[in-house]
């Protein structure tokens, strides 16, 4: 009986041995010996882009309190997001799908995190759009993930994949529809002609036409500042303004001459252009709007963008670029040029200086600039159509639209 309870005494030392050994015993969870007090945790490299499919082994390391590494040292590995990164227990990251992540390694009660980005392809590249109709405008969720795309006909694409599949959607009209907005991932508008405003509550599943804009005038342009503040703009000048997510709208004509774009940087100020080059503002949210004289340029302008209330850059037919400038007493706008073979048909800007312009100059055109405007630089749009739309979630993920249902998708920048 002795020597029983002696063998018995001895497997319990030889399992614990064991268990700081790497003996996994039967468990599926190794036991890691108990650290010392740490100072940090150091995940190296920081950062990292990598292709769908590809792997990268990230390290970390445990600092004690004298900043020495810490041997042995056991982490705990997660990825911010499943679908576009995977992370074994050993720091190796797999990249499954188009995204920008982060990567945390974890110990001793300290952590550290580094940004991954996985991309299918460098450059601009074709996304299958299942439709042959023109695609006038696109918007993203800030997620990158969930997408529409509005265009001739009634027609809405949406994607739940960065693009990588896109499915139509049914419209419920069959006026063409020129630009669309999301003010949440369920809730969106597409405008078009004949005054039609369509909305979704349910990210597209079904939509309905708003009934309530009092007018038939095409609409061209729509953007909102939050979930209530929203304005669309259009022909004879036509501006609608609603302060109640879309239940009501309000219409203000500051000008005869067509509207294709409207911006606005918060819920008071925006700006709107259109054809023979008119720009009227706002500060008041819209319930009122001045035309800037004298005018800037007499070319149409097709797309505005206003960054700030101090910020906001234009773009039309033969490069076009007006951009405001800041003055001490008082806000001007000044004309430059995106290169006079070029017609801009979307613009969009990321920050203060990173934005993208899209349209025609025989074929798909697409334009970067990294210093606010000053300066663009062509990128290959792999296009042969004219492309008159353009979202980007970030200033790597973007996507352009155009005739005939094209779609390009940039994971890099452009590069």
């Amino acid at each position: 009986m002795r020597r029983t309870r002696l063998s018995l005494a001895a497997l319990i030392v030889t399992m614990c041995v064991a268990s700081f050994t790497g003996c996994e015993c039967n468990s599926s969870q190794v036991v890691a010996p108990p650290l010392p007090p740490l100072s940090a945790v150091v995940l190296t490299p920081v950062t990292d882009t990598l292709v769908v499919g590809a792997q990268r082994l990230f390290v970390a390391a445990a600092l004690d309190t004298d900043g020495v590494t810490v041997a042995g040292a056991v982490f705990t590995w997660t990825s911010g997001d499943p679908s576009v990164i995977t992370v074994s227990n050993t720091g190796l990251v797999t990249a499954v799908g188009e995204g920008v992540t982060r990567l945390i390694a974890a110990a001793g009660g300290f952590a550290d995190t580094a940004v991954v980005a996985a991309i299918v392809q460098p450059g601009w590249y074709t996304q299958t759009s299942g439709t042959t109709g023109s695609l006038n405008g696109v918007f993203f969720a800030t997620d990158g993930r969930q997408g529409w795309a509005v265009g001739d006909a009634g027609t809405i694409v949406r994607s739940t994949n960065a693009g990588a599949a896109w499915a139509i959607q049914t419209s419920s009209t069959v006026e063409d529809l020129q630009d669309v907005w999301f003010t949440t991932t369920l809730t969106g508008f597409a405008v078009g002609t004949g005054g039609t405003i369509m909305r979704t509550r349910n990210a597209g599943s079904s939509w309905a036409r708003l009934n309530n804009t009092g007018t038939a005038d095409a609409l061209y342009g729509v953007c909102f500042a939050d979930t209530s503040h929203g304005w669309a703009a259009g022909a004879n000048g036509t501006i609608l303004r609603t302060a109640n997510g879309g239940a009501t709208w309000s219409k203000l004509n500051p000008t005869g001459v067509q509207l294709n774009s409207v911006s606005f940087s918060d819920t008071t100020n925006g700006w709107a252009v259109g054809e023979t080059g008119v720009i009227v503002g706002t500060h008041d949210g819209g319930r009122s709007w001045y035309i800037v004289q004298p005018a800037v340029t007499a070319q149409p302008l097709r797309a505005v963008w206003r960054l700030s209330n101090t910020r906001a850059i234009a773009g039309g037919v033969a490069g076009a670029n007006p951009f405001t400038t800041s003055t001490v007493d008082s806000l001007q706008w000044s004309l430059g040029t995106l290169g006079g073979a070029n017609q801009v048909e979307g613009l969009h800007m990321v920050s203060d200086q990173t934005g993208y312009a899209v349209g025609t100059n025989g074929s798909g055109l697409i334009l970067k600039t990294l210093d606010g405007g000053l300066n663009w630089s062509p990128q290959t749009s792999n296009s042969a159509q004219a492309l008159n739309g353009v979202w980007f979630v970030d200033a790597l993920r973007g996507w352009a639209v155009g005739v005939g249902g094209r779609i390009v998708h940039t994971s890099k920048g452009g590069l």
